[in-house]
């Protein structure tokens, strides 16, 4: 008996529900059938044509993203267009799509409490939670040692081998950060009810980071998609698990981060 994309939607909805889903987010099923049997699932942040090239090669006609390729009411499918493209190549290779997105975020271990146990770390609450306890945004995490923050930093970029900007005085001793995965600059503020004055997290403007400056608060900024790219493998064991009388492959996409920073010295002459 095959698996259909119904009973991985389902699966999906055991771990984090989509009834806690942001209003905006249009998480669920994004492209394909409900009913459709399914020969391989990839795991991915963001949905790009060299995922769907990956999942073709692989006949992985399954692909759960965190990030919804359909994110927005669209006007239009034209193939000459990105998007539009995607949309194509998924409808004539026959490919689904379940997009999991603000669920994962909310959830006690998903996107921030994954990042944070790559960390080697324990966190002990959320930074916002919802009205139901069980749910929130971020995660808080008290260090038994201090550490500066460069050093902190340093320890981020060992772990996800990507670039890091910071926010604040290098020599500052942390005893205690929160993290959010994605864009989550919008939590300094409940932070500082905490009297907690770091923040670990991607997307942050430069009003933000100007204020946070002169307000002595803290932030470590990494790529988003780098930042909730840890949740990845723990979707793949849980999926796993749910598979263990099945033999269906799982694989992971490891998304690229798009940006490159370089700096530059002015030659003295």
């Amino acid at each position: 008996m095959s698996l259909l994309v119904k009973d991985f939607y389902n699966f999906l909805e055991t771990i984090a529900p989509l009834q806690i889903a942001e209003p905006q987010d249009n998480s669920g099923l994004q492209i394909g059938s409900l009913f459709s049997p399914v020969s391989g699932i990839l795991l991915t942040i963001d949905v790009s044509k060299d995922v769907i090239s990956y999942a073709l090669e692989r006949n992985l006609n399954l692909i759960i993203s965190h990030h919804p390729l359909i994110y927005k009411p669209i006007t239009n499918i034209i193939k000459d267009d990105l998007k539009g493209n995607l949309i194509y190549s998924f409808i004539k290779y026959d490919l689904n799509l379940i997009s999991w997105h603000t669920p994962l975020d909310k959830v006690s271990d998903g996107v921030s409490e994954a990042f944070i146990k790559a960390l080697n770390l324990k966190s002990s609450d959320f930074i916002l939670k919802e009205k139901n306890e069980k749910f929130g945004l971020g995660r808080v995490v008290y260090l038994k040692k201090s550490i500066k923050l460069q050093d902190l930093a340093k320890k981020i970029g060992n772990l996800i081998n990507s670039w890091v900007m910071v926010v604040g005085d290098l020599e500052t001793s942390v005893d205690s950060f929160g993290f959010c995965g994605g864009s989550g600059a919008f939590l300094k503020d409940e932070l500082k009810k905490l009297k907690i004055n770091t923040l670990i997290t991607s997307d942050v403007k430069y009003h933000i980071a100007m204020d946070a400056y002169e307000e002595g608060f803290n932030f470590i900024i990494i790529d988003h998609g780098i930042s909730e790219s840890f949740v990845l493998p723990f979707l793949k064991n849980k999926i796993q698990n749910f598979l263990k009388n099945y033999n269906i492959p799982i694989e992971i996409f490891q998304n690229k981060s798009p940006y490159k920073i370089l700096t530059f010295k002015k030659e003295v002459k």
